[in-house]
């Protein structure tokens, strides 16, 4: 599936001049255009916006590492040394959505409201999700691709993190006035955020048969419940844990998307090149990452890569069918697991394990790529990954839920993007901080299963 096409913003907003709000040290600072000459200023500005907004939608549709200076300014009947007049990069440029974003970000987070634990909160914090989501729909392109950008442009990374400490800080002050007590409250701001954006996100590049409207609410419903969850009603201990060795691995012989079969001497060569692509994916994207990045990762030749595989499309396969068997192992399992306390917080410890191996090819194969050669591959892969998320519903304390179309979209993005985005693409929290976020988010806030004998709220 694929993100649909559009300009990471509307006609409606502000220009990117008139924001100015960010870090201290942050602050844009624009070189006068083509020299002092005062009769090309006019002219100047108009270029200037006119390379703003051919990046915006050049970011948009190809992801920052594909879009190039060149391609900026080809977009706009310019060279690429005509864009360096004005910007010292594509970096820069991308800085001026950072803080386009995070402005309006650090804005909507002091207007989230001192929460109550009844209709009327959740009506409030349904009416705040919703400005969420519109600027979401603002700054798509921003959102999506902050992760590789913070990779691959270390002087972005300050912004990017004074985003999110503003609005963490504000959301955790209010959630505290509330009176609202999850067990992991420094994690809920960015948990909360996280929920909202990738359910939506994925709303976007699905099928679900739902309103935007029916998923704020069921959003808005699910995280008031584990705002205020009764204290203990959330906790399950991890199990002995899953090493991502155990996982998968490619065998011998055929697989999807090789030339020819792996033999035994080929295999450690094989699995280099598969780990250093899932890598690559994880910090560049899809059109980010050529083979001979792979190569080079991988610390072999490019006629090693060319060996087993013929381009790029055919590597990602390969990768798809390992992910795709790893998540099916997973979702078998989750049936008995659910049966009790003990067997769901160790099928959840797997499961955000094999998040770490394989959520980068899979937050990929969702939001950016859509190949007609591995179409099957991906229905399997989301035939399995909502069997997973109708298990949970199923097994809700809550059952018969109000709305489970709406749910099942919430719970793909807690299962697979939440998990992935917030451990491994971002590194934002521990991966043990993650598990509990997702499992008091699963218990508390979904009510899948109730263990203790009493219901949940």
């Amino acid at each position: 599936m694929t993100t649909p096409g559009g300009v990471d913003g509307d006609p409606g907003r502000r220009t990117p001049e008139a924001v100015v709000d960010g870090p201290p040290d942050a602050v844009e600072v624009r070189r006068s255009p083509y020299g002092r000459n005062p009769a090309l200023a006019a002219h100047g500005v108009r270029a200037r916006a006119e390379i703003i907004e051919a990046a915006r939608e050049l970011f948009a549709r190809n992801g920052y590492q594909a879009t190039t200076v060149e391609s900026i300014g080809e977009a706009t009947g310019r060279s690429g040394a005509a864009v360096y007049q004005y910007f010292e990069g594509k970096a820069e440029i991308f800085g001026i959505f950072l803080r386009e974003s995070g402005t309006e970000l650090r804005i909507l987070g002091e207007l989230f409201p001192v929460l109550t634990n009844d209709q009327n909160g959740r009506r409030d914090l349904e009416r705040w999700i919703a400005e969420l989501i519109d600027l979401l729909t603002r700054h798509q392109a921003t959102f999506l691709l902050w992760a590789q950008v913070q990779f691959n442009e270390p002087g972005l990374v300050e912004i990017g993190q004074w985003n999110l400490s503003r609005f963490q800080t504000v959301i955790a002050e209010r959630l505290v006035t509330a009176g609202a007590h999850p067990r992991t409250p420094n994690v809920v701001p960015l948990g909360m955020m996280s929920v909202v954006q990738w359910s939506y996100f994925f709303y976007l590049v699905s099928d679900a048969k739902v309103s935007r409207q029916r998923l704020e609410h069921a959003m808005a419903t699910t995280l008031l419940n584990y705002f205020f969850a009764p204290a203990g009603s959330a906790e399950l201990q991890p199990g002995a844990g899953h090493d991502v060795d155990e996982l998968p691995t490619i065998p011998l012989g055929d697989s999807m998307g090789l030339r020819r079969p792996v033999t035994a001497r080929g295999v450690g060569t094989v699995q280099r090149i598969l780990l250093a692509a899932a890598e690559r994916l994880r910090s560049s994207g899809f059109y980010g990452t050529s083979l001979s990045d792979v190569a080079a990762a991988a610390g072999v030749s490019h006629g090693s890569v060319y060996t087993y595989w013929a381009d790029r499309d055919s590597l990602f396969a390969t990768l798809a069918q390992d992910a795709v068997a790893a998540v099916e192992i997973r979702v078998t399992a989750l049936p008995a697991a659910l049966r009790t306390a003990d067997g769901l917080a160790d099928w959840l410890d797997g499961w955000v394990s094999m998040m770490s191996a394989h959520g980068a090819v899979l937050y990929v194969w969702t939001h950016e790529v859509d190949l007609p050669a591995i179409a099957e591959l991906t229905s399997r892969m989301n035939e399995a990954v909502n069997a997973a998320a109708a298990a949970f519903i199923e097994a809700s304390a809550r059952a018969p839920m109000e709305d489970p179309a709406a749910m099942q979209v919430i719970l793909r993005a807690v299962l697979t993007d939440v998990p992935f985005v917030l451990s491994t693409q971002l590194g934002i929290l521990p991966r043990d901080a993650t598990y509990a976020f997702v499992t008091d988010l699963l218990r508390a806030g979904v009510g899948a299963p109730s263990y203790a004998g009493t219901p949940d709220q």
